[in-house]
C-alpha cells in the first residue's frame, strides 16, 4: 500500500466470514484512511485474492470492509487538471442555479469570476488561539512555543496573508469565527450611544454616525455598552438598528460611518445590520478610503445581527475615509444601518477580571464570536474556555447558515500537528472529515456527507503533490482520517480538518517558516477547494493565475506617457492558469492604490503628469480569479527639465527563511546568522529558541524540549520584503529634479536602457542560489551601461560576500569585500540601521564590509565601532559609482535616507570629489 499511496497504516484483519466459495473480510479502521479510488480498489482486491492463493486459501473476496463501509463506498474521483469535473454520483444541483437572488456579498467594481469561486461562502479558521485557563487563572497558548512560533500564531501566517486573499481573489466570500484583521486599532461607529470613559490603552475608540432622510427604528441591534464584555454579555442584544423604506433607483436617504483615524494603516471594515421580513437583497454600501471608492452589495434579507466583514482598506489619519450606505432599491422593500467596525483592536472579553492584553486576533475563535453576537447556547456550550474554543466553530458555522442564512459551500479547519519524527523524516499532511454524525451518513440538504471525503482528499493530495515537486520529494503524506472531532462534525456543510505538518518536528519546520513554502501550500489548499467544488456542482474550473514578471515601468520618449510592460507567468502543473487579462492599479504619490483598470494587453500607456511619482503594481487574471499582485515599480518626471534619467532596478526578489544549525548536540534556528526574509510581513514571530539540543524531550507546554522558544515577542508583525522600495527613492529623485524610471531585474536585463544617466541597484538581502545577486544578463546590462557613462549606485548586506563574479564588482563597481560580517553595531557613521526585527523594515544582521578595488576610490562611510568600511566610492573616469553594504530602505530614519540618497547625487554631479554626507 506505501509503494502505491505513499501512505503508511498498520493494517490488520478483524473478522472473515465465508459466502460459499467467496470470503468477507474486515479490516481494521486504517484501511479506510487510504486515499481510496477505483483503480486502486481493483488493485487492493486483485492483490488480496493473490495473497490468499498464495497462503491455500482457496476463497475469492467478496465484500471488503472497513469502519463499517465496503471500499467501493469510500472511492472517490481521481483529482483532474483539465478543468473538467469528473462524473460523480456525489455530485448535486449547484444552489446558484436555483435561487440566483441569494448571493451574498458582491463588490460591484471587481470583476466577476465565473470559473472560479464566484458568489461562494467558504467557512475559514485558523486553529486555536490564546484562551484563559480557568486552573492557572491566566491567559494562555493552547499549543507548545516551538521553533520561533506557537501553532495558535503559526497557521495564522498561511491563513490570513495567503489563503484568505487567493480564495477571495477566485470570487469567494470568506467567513471566519475568529479576528481576521492585524491592526490594533479599533473605531466603532454606531446609532446608539457607547460606554463613558477615557478610551486609551488599546481600548477602542468611537467613531460618529450620521443619517439623512426618513430614518426609524429597525429593531434590535448593536450597542458598544461596555468597556469590557463578559459571559452573559451580548453587544449585538443591547442596542437598536435603524432603518428607511427604499426609494427605487435615485436615493433620499442614506446612512454615514465616520471614524477619525489616529494614525494612516490599513483597517477591516465590518458592517452590520438587522435581517427584517423585507430586507433588500441588494443594500449598496461605499467605503471611501485612500485609493479611492469600493462599491458593494449586500444582501440584507442574510447574515444580520453580526459583524459581516467587507474587505481592508488603507486609510488616511484622522476623518477622511468613511462608510456610506444609501437607500436605492425596490419601493416595497427596506435598508437597515447598524454599527461599522474598523480594525480589529485589541481582545475585549474578560475573564474573572481579566482581560487578555493581546490583539484580538491572537485569541481564541469564542471570544470573537461573542463580539460578534453569537448566543451563549453556543459560546458556552463546554465549561472550559479550551473546550469552548475550538468545539464551537463548527456549530458557529451550522448557525451561520442555518439561523443567519448564509449559504455556506464548506469549511476548513486549518492546523497543524504535533509529534517529532527521525532524522530526515517529515511528519507530513493529514486530513480529517467525519462520515457519520449522530448516527447520520446525510447533511440535512440530502447530500452524502462523502463529499467531506472528497474535499479532504483533494486538499490532500494537492498538497502533497505539489509540495514533493517544488520542496521535498519525499514529503510525508498521511490518512484521510474518518474521525468525530466536532470543527468537521458539527458544521452542516462539508467539512475537512487540514493537519498540515507538525509545528514541533525540525525538518518539517525547515520548510514550514519558508515564505515561498507558504505561498505554495494556500495555493495548493485553494486548488483543492476549487476543484472540489467543481465536483459538487458538476461545473467546470479555471486556476487563477500566478502574479506576472519581468515588469518595467519606462517613460516614453517625448515624455507624455508611462509605458507599462510585463509578462505572463506560466503554470506548468495547471495548464488553466493562463491569463486572459490584467489589472493595471495606480498610486500617485502617497495616495492609496485605485482599483485599477483592466487591459487585455501586456503593454499599456498611461498619461503622466508632471511632478508627481505614479506607482503602478499589476494583476493577472483569468475566468478563475486573479493573481496576487506584481511588485510595485514608479516612474516620474520633475516640473522643470529633468537633471537626468535615473534607472531604479527592483534587484530584492528573496524570501526565505531564517538560517538553521544541525548536528547531533546542537540543532536549531539562528536567527543571529539570519533572520530570514517574510513576504511582505510576517505574524508568526513569537521568541527566539532557547533549547537547541535534540536529544531534548517534550516535558509539558512550558518546556517542550527540543526547538522550545520564548514568546517575548508575540503579537510583533515583522517586516518582510514588501516589494515596493522603489517609490521610495522615486519621491527622492524627483525632489531632486531627476526623472525616474524603473524595472524588475528581469525586465532590467532584457530593455534597452541607453538613456539613462544613472542605475541604482536595490539588492536588499538579495543573495544564495535560488536569488542570485548578479546574473549573468545583469553583468552584461551593467557592462554596457558603465561604458556608455552611466553613474551606478548599488546597496545590498551581500553584494560582495555573495556576488557570483566577484571580478566584476572589482573591474566595473570598484568594490572587494573586506568582511561578510562587518559589524554587529546599529550604525554607518551617523546613520542608524535596522539591525533587530522589527514592524518597521526588514532587519540586517550581517552586512558586508567592503573596500574599494582601486587607488581611485576610497571609503565613505565605515561602521561604529571597528571602523570597517560601509560604503565605498569610485572615479572610473567616464563614470562613478557608490557601493553601499547595507540596503539603503534598512536606514530608519526618512530623513537620514534622503540624506545619504542627497550625498550620492552630489558626488555624481560632480559637486564634490568624493560622497559628502550633510545632515
Amino acid at each position: 500500500m506505501i509503494e502505491r499511496t505513499s501512505v503508511e497504516q498498520e493494517l490488520h484483519i478483524t473478522k472473515a466470514t465465508v459466502y460459499k466459495d467467496r470470503i468477507d473480510l474486515y479490516f481494521n479502521a486504517e484501511l479506510s484512511f487510504y486515499p481510496w479510488h477505483k483503480d486502486d480498489i481493483e488493485w487492493f482486491r486483485h492483490s488480496v485474492d493473490t495473497l490468499l492463493k498464495h497462503e491455500g486459501i482457496h476463497y475469492r473476496s467478496r465484500k471488503i470492509v472497513s469502519n463499517r463501509y465496503e471500499l467501493s463506498e469510500l472511492a472517490l474521483p481521481e483529482l483532474t487538471f483539465d478543468g473538467n469535473p469528473v462524473p460523480y454520483y456525489g455530485s448535486g444541483t449547484d444552489p446558484q442555479m436555483i435561487n440566483q437572488d441569494n448571493r451574498f456579498i458582491t463588490r460591484n467594481d471587481e470583476r466577476r469570476y465565473p470559473g472560479g469561486m464566484d458568489g461562494r461562502v467558504l467557512a475559514l479558521w485558523q486553529s486555536h488561539g490564546k484562551y484563559y485557563d480557568e486552573d492557572s487563572g491566566e491567559w494562555i497558548w493552547q499549543r507548545a512555543a516551538v521553533h520561533r512560533t506557537v501553532e495558535d500564531m503559526y497557521t495564522q501566517s498561511y491563513v490570513l496573508p495567503l489563503l484568505m486573499p487567493m480564495l477571495e481573489n477566485s470570487g469567494a466570500y470568506i467567513i471566519c469565527p475568529r479576528e481576521r484583521d492585524i491592526q490594533t486599532s479599533e473605531i466603532i461607529c454606531d446609532n446608539d450611544p457607547a460606554f463613558a470613559g477615557i478610551r486609551q490603552d488599546g481600548i477602542r475608540l468611537k467613531g460618529s454616525y450620521e443619517e439623512y432622510g426618513s430614518w426609524e427604528e429597525g429593531g434590535i441591534g448593536f450597542a458598544d455598552f461596555k468597556r469590557s464584555y463578559r459571559f452573559s454579555d451580548n453587544p449585538f442584544k443591547a442596542g437598536t438598528s435603524r432603518a428607511v423604506p427604499c426609494s427605487g433607483a435615485k436615493a433620499d436617504a442614506y446612512a454615514k460611518w465616520t471614524p477619525d483615524f489616529s494614525e494612516r494603516g490599513e483597517y477591516a471594515v465590518y458592517i452590520s445590520y438587522t435581517s427584517l421580513e423585507n430586507s433588500s437583497s441588494q443594500a449598496r454600501y461605499t467605503v471611501h478610503h485612500l485609493g479611492g471608492e469600493s462599491h458593494f452589495t449586500v444582501n440584507q434579507k442574510i447574515g444580520g445581527g453580526t459583524w459581516i466583514y467587507l474587505g481592508t482598506f488603507e486609510f488616511d489619519k484622522g476623518e477622511k475615509g468613511y462608510v456610506l450606505l444609501d437607500n436605492r432599491g425596490k419601493g416595497s422593500e427596506c435598508v437597515s444601518a447598524d454599527a461599522v467596525k474598523f480594525g480589529g483592536g485589541m481582545g475585549k472579553l474578560e475573564r474573572e477580571g481579566k482581560l487578555s492584553g493581546v490583539p484580538s486576533y491572537m485569541e481564541g475563535a469564542h471570544y470573537w464570536m461573542q463580539w460578534a453576537g453569537v448566543d451563549s447556547t453556543i459560546t458556552r456550550n463546554w465549561s472550559t474556555d479550551y473546550t469552548n474554543d475550538f468545539a464551537t466553530r463548527g456549530l458557529w458555522t451550522q448557525m451561520m447558515k442555518d439561523e443567519k442564512g448564509i449559504p455556506v459551500d464548506l469549511s476548513l479547519a486549518f492546523h497543524t500537528d504535533a509529534g517529532t519524527a527521525l532524522a530526515d523524516s517529515t511528519i507530513g499532511t493529514l486530513s480529517i472529515y467525519t462520515l457519520r454524525a449522530d448516527s447520520e451518513r446525510k447533511f440535512q440538504d440530502g447530500r452524502d456527507r462523502i463529499l467531506s471525503r472528497l474535499l479532504c482528499d483533494y486538499v490532500q493530495t494537492q498538497v502533497v503533490r505539489d509540495i514533493r515537486k517544488n520542496f521535498n520529494p519525499t514529503w510525508n503524506r498521511r490518512g484521510i482520517w474518518d474521525k468525530s472531532y466536532s470543527e468537521c462534525r458539527t458544521t452542516g456543510v462539508p467539512a475537512m480538518i487540514l493537519e498540515l505538518l507538525s509545528h514541533q518536528n525540525f525538518n518539517d519546520m525547515k520548510l514550514g517558516l519558508d515564505p515561498a513554502f507558504r505561498f505554495t501550500v494556500c495555493r495548493s489548499v485553494y486548488k483543492g477547494i476549487l476543484k472540489t467544488l467543481s465536483q459538487y456542482y458538476n461545473r467546470p474550473y479555471t486556476v487563477q493565475p500566478l502574479p506576472v514578471h519581468a515588469f518595467s515601468a519606462t517613460l516614453s520618449p517625448d515624455g507624455e506617457n508611462i509605458i507599462l510592460e510585463w509578462k505572463p507567468t506560466e503554470d506548468m502543473d495547471e495548464p488553466t492558469a493562463r491569463s486572459i487579462g490584467y489589472i493595471v492599479k495606480t498610486r500617485i504619490d502617497d495616495e492609496g492604490f485605485d482599483n485599477g483598470i483592466e487591459t487585455l494587453s501586456e503593454r499599456i500607456e498611461i498619461p503622466i503628469l508632471k511632478g508627481h511619482v505614479y506607482s503602478f503594481k499589476i494583476e493577472a487574471f483569468n475566468e478563475g480569479g486573479k493573481s496576487f499582485p506584481s511588485e510595485v515599480l514608479s516612474v516620474g518626471l520633475p516640473s522643470e527639465t529633468p537633471k537626468g534619467n535615473i534607472l531604479i532596478v527592483n534587484n530584492f526578489t528573496k524570501v526565505s527563511a531564517p538560517a538553521w544549525i544541525e548536528n547531533d548536540t546542537f540543532s536549531g534556528f539562528n536567527a543571529g546568522y539570519d533572520s530570514g526574509v517574510p513576504y511582505i510581513r510576517d505574524i508568526s514571530y513569537i521568541g527566539e529558541n532557547y533549547e537547541f539540543q535534540p536529544n531534548a524531550e517534550y516535558i509539558d507546554n512550558d518546556y517542550p524540549g527540543f526547538g522550545a522558544t520564548h514568546d517575548d515577542k508575540a503579537g510583533l508583525v515583522v517586516a518582510g520584503n514588501t516589494f515596493d522600495y522603489v517609490s521610495d527613492r522615486a519621491r527622492i529623485y524627483l525632489r531632486k529634479g531627476y526623472s525616474i524610471q524603473s524595472a524588475s531585474a528581469e525586465a532590467f536585463g532584457e530593455h534597452d536602457y541607453s538613456d539613462i544617466s544613472m542605475l541604482e541597484l536595490i539588492c536588499g538581502k538579495q543573495g544564495g542560489e535560488q536569488y542570485p545577486i548578479f546574473t549573468t544578463q545583469t553583468i552584461s546590462k551593467i557592462d554596457t551601461l558603465s561604458s556608455t557613462g552611466t553613474n551606478i549606485l548599488i546597496s545590498g548586506c551581500n553584494i560582495a560576500s555573495e556576488a557570483e563574479d566577484k571580478a566584476f564588482c572589482a573591474r566595473v563597481l570598484g568594490y572587494r569585500m573586506s568582511s561578510p560580517d562587518a559589524s554587529s553595531s546599529d550604525h554607518i557613521g551617523p546613520l542608524k540601521y535596522a539591525t533587530e526585527l522589527n514592524s518597521q523594515v526588514y532587519s540586517i544582521e550581517r552586512p558586508d564590509g567592503l573596500k574599494p578595488s582601486s587607488r581611485r576610490g576610497g571609503i565613505w562611510l565605515r561602521y561604529a565601532g571597528n571602523g570597517l568600511g560601509a560604503a565605498v566610492y569610485s572615479n572610473e573616469g567616464t563614470y562613478k559609482t557608490v557601493s553601499i553594504g547595507i540596503p539603503i530602505e534598512t536606514v530608519l530614519s526618512s530623513k537620514d535616507r534622503e540624506h545619504l540618497i542627497t550625498s550620492v547625487l552630489e558626488y555624481f554631479e560632480g559637486k564634490e570629489t568624493s560622497p559628502q554626507l550633510k545632515r
